[in-house]
């Protein structure tokens, strides 16, 4: 992965590092591009994972500053765009998951990768199961939840793939050296 990145950087002269604050939310775009629903495939494919929100939610964790709440109320915005849902449905979604994960970030922060995976996974759980909640309300009547369920364990259970990814793009972009906030 480094040495794609790095062919990259050296082809297109230095760009990735003038830019790579913009990194983060062009690899949730782009996962969110190959989401089923926006491919047109529908919401019943509930065994695909959410990998947009995954990446988001890993950017929540490591560099909340890398997400203001403005960037992720327009990602909310935007994941409703894309997939045909209900508008606020996302919104509501992100901005709850990005106040509960900067409460508990400063014990995730430092720790290893299962701490992170474990708030990963909390933050995913509570994304699916507002967006059952909402979505429940907004028909007035208690759908099925089993397809977020499926939906979210997919989530979690790919979450490390999200979490190599990033990394890897995070430590060639930074090389170790992202200090946007103090400590």
């Amino acid at each position: 992965m480094q040495t794609v990145l790095l062919v990259i950087d050296l082809l297109l002269g230095g760009v990735l590092r003038r830019i790579r604050i913009l990194l983060p939310v062009v690899v949730f775009l782009i996962f969110l591009a190959f989401d089923a629903s926006a491919l047109g495939l529908g919401r019943g494919i509930a065994f695909l994972p959410d990998l947009a929100f995954a990446t988001v939610l890993f950017w929540m964790i490591r560099h909340p500053s890398i997400m203001p709440i403005p960037l992720v109320f327009l990602i909310g915005f935007w994941t409703d765009a894309m997939n045909g849902s209900h508008m606020g449905l996302s919104i509501i979604a992100y901005l709850t998951v990005f106040y509960m994960i900067s409460s508990f970030r400063a014990d995730v922060e430092g720790s290893g990768f299962m701490f992170h995976w474990g708030a990963a996974v909390t933050g995913i759980a509570a994304y699916f199961t507002i967006q059952w909640t909402f979505y429940s309300a907004y028909e007035l009547a208690v759908t099925a939840p089993f397809q977020n369920m499926i939906r979210a364990g997919m989530t979690a259970l790919v979450y490390p793939l999200v979490y190599l990814l990033n990394n890897a793009l995070r430590s060639f972009l930074w090389r170790g050296a992202l200090q946007l906030e103090d400590r």
